[in-house]
């Protein structure tokens, strides 16, 4: 496997999370390499800024709400039983703890939303990197950079259409 290759499968292998050793083994190469290539360039850097990033941090959220409506939907279940058996205590404190889950799943929808407008960019700067994707690739190779002027033409015109 020629260096670069194997570069990009411990890249992929290290952003999945995977310890050196187990990335060194699985490339074939040796785990000081593994620890340079993390080093020399900024793996943990990139990784971390995906892994923290609002796209990561908003499928949580809407992961965690999930899982708090499930629980909300049991509890609502469980309140009917108690009230059926007549045991107003049980009910009290199911209710009071369906209502606490109600407001935290509001709080995280006005986390949800907040996100959403804190993170939204201008047509304007993303154009602008586009633009300067665009020259990168026309300098690294202008073939690809040909074949893609169609692509950019389309995908430029969509995105206007959402962000304009």
């Amino acid at each position: 496997m020629a260096k670069t290759q194997e570069r990009i499968l411990a890249k992929e292998l290290f952003f999945q999370f995977k310890l050196q050793k187990e990335i060194a083994r699985i490339v074939g190469v040796q785990e000081k390499t593994i620890g340079d290539w993390i080093k020399k360039y900024s793996w943990k850097k990139e990784r971390d800024a995906r892994f923290n990033g609002t796209k990561n941090q908003i499928q949580q959220i809407k992961k965690l709400i999930g899982i708090l409506t499930e629980e909300r939907i049991n509890l609502i279940r469980e309140i009917e039983d108690s009230k059926h058996l007549n045991n107003t205590e049980e009910t009290k404190q199911l209710q009071k703890r369906a209502n606490e889950i109600a407001d935290e799943v509001s709080k995280y929808n006005k986390t949800l939303l907040t996100l959403d407008k804190e993170n939204r960019i201008s047509l304007a700067v993303y154009l602008d990197v586009m633009e300067s994707l665009f020259k990168a690739i026309q300098l690294y190779s202008p073939k690809l950079y040909m074949e893609l002027l169609t692509f950019q033409e389309e995908h430029l015109s969509e995105i206007s259409s959402k962000l304009g």
